[in-house]
């Protein structure tokens, strides 16, 4: 039995959009994380001066409001979960990303 991880990044605004596409595709469990992330698009080229100051003016003035759901399934099930995400995003933007899992140990 094969497992994946499956990590897919959105605006906050389709989170809902994620998690009913994960219940349509039977994804049992999973976690969320917001963070501010650059795009590669308004990174490329840009350097920063690199006192504190600036480095977090810049992260501020450049970052965005993101979301990550991270999930692990069997990699039978992966088809399913890019199909729904693709259904319900349609028209969105978001990123997926697909890890083997090698691993997973679970203690007390």
């Amino acid at each position: 039995m094969s497992m994946v991880e499956v990590r897919i990044f959105v605006d906050p605004e389709n989170v809902g959009k994620v998690m009913n596409a994960m219940a349509d595709a039977e994804v049992t469990g999973f976690y969320v994380v917001e963070y501010r992330g650059v795009a590669p698009d308004r990174w490329k080229g840009f350097e920063i001066q690199e006192d504190p100051e600036h480095a977090i003016k810049a992260l501020n003035d450049l970052s965005e409001r993101a979301v990550m759901v991270v999930t692990i399934i069997r990699e039978e099930h992966l088809d399913g979960l890019e199909e729904a995400v693709k259904r319900r995003l349609s028209g969105e933007r978001y990123t997926i990303i697909v890890s083997d899992v090698r691993e997973i140990k679970v203690e007390g």
